[in-house]
């Protein structure tokens, strides 16, 4: 398994080594979202929930304990041959709060997504724009045929 420098990850994707962290692309908050309603998974259907916009207060978002959906600001193209795997802040952890994403496959392209559980009983504060996790990209063996095609392509 190859992990890419910060310096491949700036020419592979054509960014400024500003908005890459040590060891992946900077994610960073757009908005944040309640979740409104039941969601539902089947074997070959979804119904996603109803989301509810947090509105932010000046530039920060109070967050009470509970599950969120956050929206990154960057809008990213996984090239074919790499897989990208999230990771969230270590400072989030130390607040007592988490963020679980899932693999961004070869061929995904657009705004991700993740969710923030808040389990410190006070909550927390998050600024807009802050970087929440880095985006490492892993080199698969060799290109594949099976890139992503599923209904999050292209989401914003």
């Amino acid at each position: 398994m190859t992990v890419l420098a910060p310096e491949d990850i700036s020419r592979l994707f054509g960014i400024d080594l500003d908005h890459i962290d040590c060891a992946g692309v900077k994610l960073t908050l757009y908005k944040l979202f309640k979740l409104g309603s039941r969601g539902e998974l089947y074997q070959k259907t979804k119904n996603l929930p109803k989301y509810i916009e947090i509105p932010c207060r000046g530039n920060l978002y109070f967050l009470e304990p509970g599950p969120y959906l956050v929206k990154y600001n960057e809008y990213i193209r996984i090239p074919n041959g790499y897989i990208g795997l999230a990771i969230q802040r270590s400072s989030l952890i130390r607040m007592g709060t988490t963020l679980y994403t899932a693999v961004w496959d070869p061929g995904y392209k657009g705004r991700g997504s993740g969710l923030i559980v808040v389990y410190n009983p006070h909550g927390i504060v998050l600024e807009k724009n802050t970087q929440l996790a880095q985006l490492i990209l892993i080199k698969m063996s060799r290109e594949t045929k099976k890139i992503y095609q599923g209904s999050y392509l292209g989401e914003k």
